[in-house]
C-alpha cells in the first residue's frame, strides 16, 4: 500500500512541475490562443505500475496520457481518432496537459483520416495534429471450451478484444499453429490443440490489441481426482457406479472427444422431476491432492472444480450439484452448474449444446458457505463433514425459489473431476511489468 501510495505521489509531483512551468504566455491577453503548439512526447499516467509516468508509444481506451510539449496554453480541444476527449484545464500548462482518452473513442472504425492521431485545436487555424497509435481496451479471455483436450483437437477461446490473433500459445512455450479468429466483433478464436503440451498453466493470445493470459487452469492434470481410467477414488454411486463407459463419443469430428472411461447421469433420458442421481468420492482420500498443489491460503474465488462434460439431446431440465462436504443438506457447501435456469427463470434457450466434450468450471466461492473464504475453509468443511465424501450428482428435485423441474430428458456424460487454480496473470503492454 505504500509503494501504490509513493507511486501515486510521484504522478503528482510530475503533475506539480508542469504546472509551475507555464511560461509569460499565459498573460498575454489572448491566453496562448495565437501561440502555435507541438508535442514532443506522450506518457502513460498509471499510478499502479512501476514506472507510474511512462513514455509510451500507443495507449488504449480509458487510460489516462500526459501530453509533453508548448503552446499548450489556451487549448479549446482535444481530439482522439476524431473524437473530442476530456482534458481539465486546471492540469495544463504551457508545457504540459492530462487527456483522459474516452471509452468510446473508435479506433479500427475510425476513418481514415483521423485514425490514430491525437489533435489539438486552439482555433480553426491554430491546430495541431500528432500520429499515435491508439488501441482498444486490453483483450481478455473468459472461458476455454475444455481446458483438458487432446493433441489435434479443436477448442474454442472466448473472450473480448481479440480481432486480428496472430499467436496462440500453450502452457511450456508451445505454440499452435492453426487458429482462427473473430476480426469482427472479438469474441472468440478457435485453435487446434497442438501435440508436445505436457505442462499446465494459462493460455495467451497474442492479437491486435495487446495479449491476454486465460486463467492458470490450462491441462492443470496435477489437480485430477477421478477419470475413470488411472486416477481412482471413488466411494460409491446413487444410480452411478464406477464401471466405466468406453465408447468413443462424439464418433467423428474434431472437436472434443472422450478420454478413455467415463460415466453418465440419467443414462435413459428420463429422469423424473423428483429425482437425482449421485457420484461420491472419498474425500479424505482426495486432501492430499488439494492441498500440495494449491496453496491453502488461496481466496475460494480463485479456485474450484472442474469436470468435462457431454450432453446428448436438449437440456431441458435438472442441474449439475458439486457438492464438498456432504451430511449438512442438499444445499450446503456445494456450487450448482444450471445451465437453463438464469436469474431463477427457466429458459431452455440458454443452453447452447456444442456437441462435443467441454470444460464446466465451479468456483468454490459460488456456494454461499464458502464465499470470501478461503481453500483452507473449503477443505476443513471437507474434514468436519458428517458424510466424508464429495463429488457431483444430477438433480431434477427443484431448488427453492429457482424452478419447478419437468423430466429432464437429456443425458450428461462426465469425465475428469479436478480442482484447478482460477488465478489469471495480469498481462502487461511493458515488459518490465510481466
Amino acid at each position: 500500500m505504500k509503494n501504490r501510495i509513493y507511486k501515486t505521489i510521484g504522478v503528482f509531483a510530475v503533475l506539480i512541475t508542469g504546472m509551475i512551468s507555464f511560461n509569460a504566455c499565459d498573460d498575454k491577453e489572448d491566453g496562448g490562443s495565437n501561440t502555435p503548439m507541438t508535442i514532443h512526447k506522450v506518457f502513460l499516467e498509471n499510478a499502479q505500475s512501476a514506472v507510474p509516468d511512462r513514455e509510451v508509444t500507443f495507449a488504449r481506451l480509458g487510460q489516462i496520457v500526459r501530453l509533453e510539449g508548448s503552446g499548450f496554453s489556451g487549448i479549446a480541444k482535444v481530439y482522439v481518432n476524431g473524437k473530442s476527449c476530456y482534458f481539465n484545464p486546471v492540469f495544463v500548462s504551457d508545457n504540459s496537459m492530462l487527456v483522459q482518452i474516452s471509452a468510446d473513442v473508435p479506433t479500427t472504425e475510425a476513418p481514415d483520416d483521423v485514425r490514430n492521431t491525437i489533435r489539438l485545436v486552439k482555433s480553426e487555424s491554430n491546430t495541431f495534429v500528432l500520429p499515435f497509435e491508439i488501441r482498444a481496451a486490453a483483450p481478455g479471455i473468459t472461458n476455454i471450451s475444455h481446458t483438458m483436450p487432446s493433441a489435434g483437437d479443436e477448442i474454442t477461446i472466448t473472450g473480448t478484444g481479440l480481432q486480428g490473433v496472430t499467436g496462440v500459445i500453450f502452457p511450456g512455450n508451445v505454440q499452435a499453429t492453426t487458429f482462427s479468429s473473430d476480426d469482427e466483433d472479438g469474441k472468440w478464436v478457435t485453435v487446434i490443440v497442438p501435440a508436445g503440451i505436457t505442462e499446465s498453466g494459462s493460455v495467451t493470445v497474442i492479437c491486435a490489441n495487446g495479449g491476454a493470459y486465460s486463467p492458470a487452469y490450462f491441462n492443470y492434470k496435477e489437480g485430477v481426482v477421478h477419470n475413470f481410467d488411472d486416477i481412482q477414488n471413488y466411494a460409491w454411486g446413487s444410480g452411478i457406479d464406477n464401471e466405466a463407459l468406453t465408447a468413443t463419443i462424439p464418433a467423428s469430428g474434431n472437436l472434443p472427444k472422450s478420454q478413455g472411461g467415463y460415466q453418465v447421469f440419467n443414462s435413459t433420458g428420463n429422469a423424473a422431476a423428483s429425482s437425482d442421481q449421485r457420484f461420491w468420492l472419498n474425500s479424505t482420500a482426495i486432501f492430499s491432492t488439494i492441498t500440495s498443489k494449491i496453496p491453502a491460503s488461496t481466496a475460494a474465488a480463485d479456485c474450484g472444480m472442474q469436470m468435462d462434460i457431454y450432453v446428448e439431446g436438449a437440456w431441458n431440465s435438472g442441474v449439475i450439484r458439486m457438492v464438498m462436504a456432504d451430511g449438512s443438506g442438499s444445499s450446503r457447501y456445494c456450487m450448482l452448474y444450471q445451465p437453463v435456469y438464469v436469474d431463477k427463470v427457466y429458459d431452455v434457450k440458454a443452453f447452447e449444446n456444442p456437441g462435443a466434450w467441454f470444460t464446466i468450471t465451479l468456483p468454490f466461492a459460488l456456494s454461499a458457505d464458502y464465499e470470501g473464504k478461503t481453500l483452507d475453509d473449503v477443505v476443513a468443511s471437507m474434514s468436519a463433514a458428517s458424510y466424508k465424501q464429495a463429488g457431483p450428482w444430477f438433480e431434477n428435485s427443484g431448488i427453492t425459489d429457482v424452478f419447478d423441474p419437468v423430466p429432464a430428458t437429456e443425458k450428461v456424460y462426465f469425465d475428469n473431476i479436478r480442482f484447478v487454480p482460477l488465478t489469471t496473470p495480469t498481462y502487461s503492454d511493458f515488459p518490465d511489468e510481466e
